[in-house]
This record gives structure tokens, sequence and C-alpha cells, in this order.
């Protein structure tokens, strides 16, 4: 019998809000759980604390249906006895941005202090890989521990036999790559090691001897992490009496919180090994791991970009440059807007693994979400055009980062009844001609819901305008449209399969597949969008490949001009791709390049008919150089190519959110910039980029037979991306152009005001960072949050004073007007 240890137990429930039952159903269980545990904890004073699962939404979901248990609540939470906090949901940190990881604090702290003191713990139990940033995140709000389940090694598997020393030990200090570090410790054989303990005295000491041996090999303190719980586990009532019984056997055993086992062990920090960056090896022999719900209903996470795409990079930026011209900061909206977002976000939910009904019902919010912001959206800029324009008819450009941008925008203009229609229109910034392409679309029947009278409808010319210009960080530029000539030329040339402009030349070949010429230096990039497709027997979780590899590399694409226009010339691509069915699919591929710009864009779409399958866009690269880069959460990651030989698995996957990179050994590099396709592959066969753009499966997986026939994905499929080669000396200019495609910060609007108010911005920033937020705080002062993606120092000016605040946005610093920001730092400042 082992007693020179000391067995921790934590008591919980992980409790995934919507999975393998629709939401309403796993609530109709939350509130029975819940009415049980409170009465437990008010009548069992041996009982001593439970951890309610590190999220605050399933308590509001309680209290939605039970709002008279707040009150018993609170105590409970005053009394230490029910650890509530401190996050709003428990996400997939992968498959949403860094802001969203950032937001998901900031909102699940302020919802939790409603109830008393939020457990501050970083808690990621049931995590699908941990984004390396995260100590950085958590240490912005002031957290310095995390807690996970996957990660290092597989915590299930480790034995005494297969012990290899500081990585497989379940504590250690994790490091951001820019050194935040937090005490980080494991979750050895899952977060249910200790569920449903036995109170039989005989069966209890063969269960904490066989912990004992299970765990004693990983702990580098005598503490042992016991975690009393399971998925949507019903909490264990005589836990009292199964301490009482191991203590009268001589163990030394206590009930005990995360707070609690932390202390413990912290005296013994300094022993524990530093691991630097992201901890996604969730199954180090490459099976089970999880990484393809990164595919998983790929049209969910290109929703769930769309809208937090208008919320975060548009919406609220643009209502602290409203704020500035009067028109007040509407927080509430926002704040219902990111939690309605943060809703769709629990690993669960966004990894495209559970039933069909939870999946619908997210399509659901999403939809919700975008009507809401559309709405929002296009009040301010009636509000804007109203304040800033006057009678003459004009577009209003918002530049929603405070960085200087020069990028294309669109916008609809229409001009009413009795309005003057330019015969030759274009776009003067005062007396500077912005460069334009007008498209009328004629006449169109459109209604209005004024503010003043009923609704009103009538008829307009519509014009759909496209404009490239240079405008000032957080702030709106009025421009006016006017009869007049054009004095822009066009470098934009296209013959026969080839379009080029100042920058670059780009051919198509054959099979449908385009090269990109860089003009200067004469070197290039070849066979860039072509398709595989292959059998996929797997489920939501894990791709399992059968059936043979079809691909469009033989193809003879139907390769025609779509448009040619002054600002942009677009191929139409069509090629013929056989599935697993014996059918061929076929898909269609928009290949644009415009002027002034070096990134070719690609929009692809087709109707999948097809089952248990797999297609991905393939993009060629001809060096062997053994790593390439990720961008996500706040960072630009390195990794290798192809995994190690005991992986074991032939394929394997990795996620991006913004972008992937391929480099030479030159310093020439290829960057394939996404909206919301995130899974991609370097091709062990083909040394090729592979994103993936669709997988079809028939179920769900896990535990048990759940056939989800919406995961088939039987629907439209589309993708939007970009292409860019650049050449030595140019990786930056590349790395920013695809942050601005990923998420592009120009918003339109038009028409007629009867203002003409000075035109003034918020801030305005230089250096070579990217910008993740602009908002205001609750005491509505201005935040701006940005980081440094490169590996080396860039400095940051600033026109105003700023004052760092941290991400809690609860502490002030130094003040400054210019800073240098660290590699990998990020930062947020206040503009007071």
């Amino acid at each position: 019998m082992k007693k020179d240890k000391k067995f921790c137990i934590v008591s919980h429930s992980h409790w995934d809000r919507e999975w393998y039952m629709s939401h309403a159903k796993h609530n109709f269980r939350l509130v029975r759980f819940m009415d049980e545990l409170i009465e437990l904890l008010e009548t069992d004073p041996e009982f001593k604390t439970f951890h309610l699962d590190g999220q605050i939404l399933i308590l509001e979901d309680y209290l939605a249906i039970r709002p008279q248990m707040e009150e018993r609540i609170k105590k409970l939470v005053a009394d230490g006895r029910l650890k509530i906090g401190p996050n709003f949901i428990l996400q997939d940190e992968y498959l949403i941005s860094g802001e969203a990881n950032v937001r998901n604090l900031l909102v699940g702290l302020k919802e939790t202090r409603k109830f008393g003191q939020p457990t501050m713990v970083g808690y990621f139990p049931d995590a699908f890989g941990n984004i390396g940033q995260q100590p950085q995140i958590l240490r912005g709000f002031g957290i310095d521990n995390a807690w996970f389940g996957r990660g290092v090694v597989p915590s299930w598997y480790v034995t005494p036999e297969v012990e290899q020393g500081g990585t497989t030990k379940s504590e250690i200090k994790w490091q951001s790559p820019d050194g935040s570090e937090v005490i980080a410790v494991q979750f050895v054989a899952w977060y249910s090691n200790a569920m449903e303990m036995p109170t039989d005295k005989e069966a209890l000491e063969g269960r904490l001897n066989a912990l004992y041996e299970r765990l004693g090999c990983r702990a580098r303190t005598p503490n042992l992490l016991l975690l009393n719980g399971c998925d949507h586990q019903p909490v264990q009532k005589d836990l009292s009496t199964v301490i009482a019984n191991a203590k009268e056997m001589g163990y030394d055993i206590e009930q005990t919180s995360l707070e609690g086992y932390l202390e413990a062990i912290r005296p013994y920090a300094d022993t524990f090994s530093t691991f630097s960056g992201e901890i996604e090896a969730v199954n180090y022999c490459g099976v089970n791991n999880l990484l393809c719900t990164a595919s998983s209903r790929v049209y969910i996470k290109q929703q769930s970009y769309r809208a937090e795409y208008l919320l975060g990079t548009i919406a609220e930026p643009l209502s602290v440059i409203a704020d500035n011209y009067g028109i007040q900061y509407d927080g509430d909206m926002l704040y219902y807007t990111w939690k309605k977002l943060l809703e769709n976000y629990p690993h669960d939910s966004i990894c495209g693994c559970s039933v069909d009904e939870v999946h619908r019902e997210m399509e659901t919010r999403f939809t919700t979400i975008n009507d809401t912001l559309d709405s929002y959206i296009e009040d301010i800029g009636k509000k804007l055009i109203g304040k800033l324009c006057t009678a003459e008819k004009s577009i209003i450009v918002a530049n929603c980062s405070p960085k200087v941008t020069e990028n294309y925008v669109e916008v609809t203009v229409d001009y009413k009844e009795g309005e003057s229609v330019p015969q030759n229109p274009i776009v003067l910034d005062g007396e500077r001609e912005i460069f334009s392409v007008f498209k009328d679309m004629g006449m169109v029947k459109v209604y209005e819901l004024p503010d003043d009278k009923f609704r009103q409808i009538y008829d307009v010319r519509r014009f759909k305008v496209r404009l490239y210009g240079k405008f000032d960080g957080t702030s709106c530029t009025v421009l006016k449209i006017v009869d007049g000539k054009s004095s822009f030329t066009s470098a934009l040339r296209h013959s026969d399969k080839q379009m080029e402009n100042e920058f670059v030349k780009v051919d198509f070949n054959a099979n449908g597949t385009f090269n990109v010429t860089d003009k200067k230096t004469g070197k290039a990039v070849n066979g860039q969008n072509y398709f595989v497709e292959i059998g996929d027997k797997g489920n939501g979780y894990d791709f399992i490949h059968c059936g043979e590899e079809h691909d469009t590399l033989s193809d003879h694409a139907e390769i025609t001009l779509e448009c040619a226009a002054k600002d942009k010339i677009t191929y139409k691509v069509v090629n013929s791709l056989m599935q697993q069915n014996g059918e061929e699919v076929k898909i269609t591929s928009l290949v644009s390049l415009y002027e002034g710009k070096r990134n070719v864009e690609v929009q692809v779409s087709f109707e999948n008919t097809c089952k248990n399958h797999r297609i991905r866009a393939a993009f060629g690269w001809d060096s062997t150089y053994a790593k390439h880069r990720s961008a996500g959460q706040f960072d630009v990651t390195e990794r290798n190519n192809f995994a190690d030989k005991k992986y074991g698995n032939p394929y394997d996957f990795h996620r991006a959110y913004e972008f992937m990179e391929r480099v030479n050994e030159e310093g020439d590099g290829a960057i394939l910039a996404l909206r919301g396709n995130l899974e991609y592959e370097v091709s062990a066969k083909t040394n090729a980029t592979e994103l993936t753009l669709l997988r079809s499966v028939a179920e769900m997986g896990d535990w048990f037979d759940f056939p989800t026939e919406d995961s088939q994905c039987l629907r439209t499929i589309t993708a939007s991306y970009s292409v860019e080669f650049y050449t030595q000396g140019n990786r930056e200019s590349a790395v920013e152009n695809a942050y601005a495609f990923h998420k592009p910060c120009l918003w339109a609007f038009a028409g007629n005001g009867k203002g003409g108010a000075t035109q003034k911005g918020v801030l305005q920033m230089e250096g070579n960072v990217v910008v993740s937020c602009v908002k205001q705080s609750d005491d509505g002062v201005n935040i701006v949050r940005f980081f440094n993606p490169y590996e080396s120092a860039q400095t940051v000016r600033f026109d105003r004073t700023v004052c760092q605040t941290n991400m809690a946005e609860d502490s002030f610093g130094e003040t400054f007007t210019e800073t240098v920001v660290k590699p990998k730092q990020i930062l947020t400042v206040a503009v007071k």
C-alpha cells in the first residue's frame, strides 16, 4: 500500500452544452443536475467544494429556468463551495480567432462577477490542442496557471515503462513565444480519473493504489490530482464517505479546489521543466488526434468567419469612429452580439462534431448575429451620411483600422427619381481623383424604413462601385461623385489564358492550374489551384482514408475570360474531378488579378452530391525546405512539413486561421490567405500545400454510433482564398497583404446628407504590427489591441498619447506615443 503521496480530489462535471444531444436536451439534464448539486452543497458540510467546469454560460442556462435559485447560488459562491468561471464557454482555441479567445475571458469574467468571485484558473480540460499564445492571454487577465487534458503527450497512455522525462511530467512551466509563463497541469489519465469512487474499502484501496501507480510516475510533487467527474457526470453524493473511509485506511486525502491544488504544488515550481509554444500533439502516435474537426462541416467555420469579421473588424471599430462624431457607441448591442457569437464557440460546437440538431441551431444563431450586424452597420452608415455628407451624392469610406490602409472597397450607390445621374462618373477626394470602377445595375425597386414615417417603396438607378485608395486610420473619408473624365490608366493586361499587372504575370495551364511569375526577378511559383479527392470513412473527429485518390492534374479544363475591367481581370476555370461514387463534379474557380496588387484571389464553388469523401485545393511548391509557417491566434508559428516516422499516420493535418506560408532555402515564399477554411496539409507525396474544401462523413464519432446525415454536406460548397508569391526581402509586405485579405478593414456607404461635418480620426498608428481590435471598454474608453507576429522587435508610433492597459482593461500603466513591441508580444492600449 503506497501512502507517501497526498491525494487531492476535485469534484466537477464537464458539461458540454450541446454535443451528442441538442442544447435543449442537455439543458434539461443540466437543470436536474444543478438542483441536486445545490441541495448537496447546502446539506452536506463535508462536501467542501465543486468546480462548475470553468464556464459561466451553463449557469446562465440554469438560471434561465430556475431564476429563483440565484441568491442561493451567490451564497454558495461567496462561501467558496461553488467554483465558477472564468470563461464564458470552453472554446476550441484553434478554430476561432485570437481576439475571440480574449473575449471569451473578457465576457466570462464580467458575467461571472455578477454571481461572485471568479475562479482564476486557465481551464481547458477538453480542448483539442492549446494555442501557443494562451499563457500570454491568461497573464493579460492576471491568471498565472493553466489546466489541460490533451497536449504534450497522451495523458491516458503514459505508464512508468514509457516515462521519458521532462515533457511527460504532469506539471510544467508553459511559455508563450513572447516569454509569458504560467504553471500548467495536465490531467493524467483524463479528467475522469477518479469518477465514481467506491465506498467499499477493499475496492477503494485497489482504486487508489492504481491511481498512485498511474499518476505518481508523472508527478513532480507529492500531490496527486484526482478528478471526480466526467462528461455530464452526476455529482457523487457519497464522496464524503469515500474520503472518510480512505482516511481511516491511512491515506492522506482531501477534497479541494483547483486553486487549492495549485497552492500545494506552487512551492515546487522551480523543478518543473519548461515547455514553449503550442500544445497541439494531442496524440503523438498520429491517430484519433481530433485535428480533423477543423474540416468537419466547413460551412460552419465559414459562417463563423463571416460573423466575427462583421463584428470585430467592422462593427466595433466603426462604432468607435461614429462615436467620434457624436453617434453613441451602442455597447449593449455589441456585447449581446459577442455573447451570441461565443455561444457557437464551445469545442463540440464550432468543431462540427456534434449531432445535426446542434449545428442547425448554430446556423440559426449565425443568421441572428449577421442580421443584427447588418442592421447595426447600416444604421451607423445612415447616421454618418447625415452628419458628414452634403446634398451632393457622396461616398463615405470608413477605415476601421488605426493604420493607414491602401486597398479596394465596394459600395452600392443609388440614384432616386429626380436626382441627376452622371454619364461618366468619377470619384473625387477633394480635388484628387480616386481610382474607381462603376457598374450600372439598371433600375432596382427598393424600400426604406424611415425613423419618422411609414415604410417607403420606390425605384432607384443602382451602381456597384469598386474604388481603390489610401485612407487614414480609424476615420471617415468623404468622397464625392461627379461627371468627368478619368485620368487613371491601368497596368492590367490580358491575352489568351494570361493576365498581368505591374507586379506579376499569371499564366493558365491546360489543366486549369495557374503559375505566378514575379516580373522583377523572373522567379515563379507553378501549379497553383488543382483539386484532389479521396474517400473518407472517418467521422466528425477524424479523417480515415479509403478508396482511390483522384486529381485534376490530367484534366483538360474549360478556361474562359469572365471579365476584364480596368481594375480587375477574372478568368473562369471549370475542372472535372472524379469522385468516389464514380461521378465527376464540376468545380468552378474564378481567378482574379487586381490593378496594383500582387496577390491572386480565387473563389471556388461546386455542388457536392457525393458522400464519404474529401476534396482539397492544392498548390504546387518545388522547394524541399523542411518547414512552413501557420498564422493563427496572435502568432505565426513555424512547423515541420512532415511528421516524425513514429507518428504512424500517412496524413499530417494542421490548422491555420489567417494564412499558411511555404518558404524555400533562398527566402522566397508563397502565402495562402484564408477566409474560413482552416485545415491544410503539406502532402508527403507531392510536397504541395493542400487546403481542405470539403470533408463529407456519415457520423459524429466518439463513444456511440451517432448518424449525422447533415455532415455529408450535400450542399453548395464555396471557398475564397488568395495566393501571393514573394521573393527575398518582400515577406513582411506579403504577410501584411495576407492579413488584409483575411479581414479587409475598409467599409463604405453612399448617399446624400444634410451635414458636412469636419472629418477627424480617432487614432492613427504606424508600425509593422497586426491590429486585433478597436473597441470601447465598459467605461467608454477607446481600446486598441495589436500584436507583433515577427521574430524581430517592431517600433510602433501613435499620433497621440496612449496608455498601456491589460486585456482585462482594468489596469493602466505607462503612457507613450512610441513604443517597441517585442517579438510575438500582444499589446493593449487605451486612447484617452
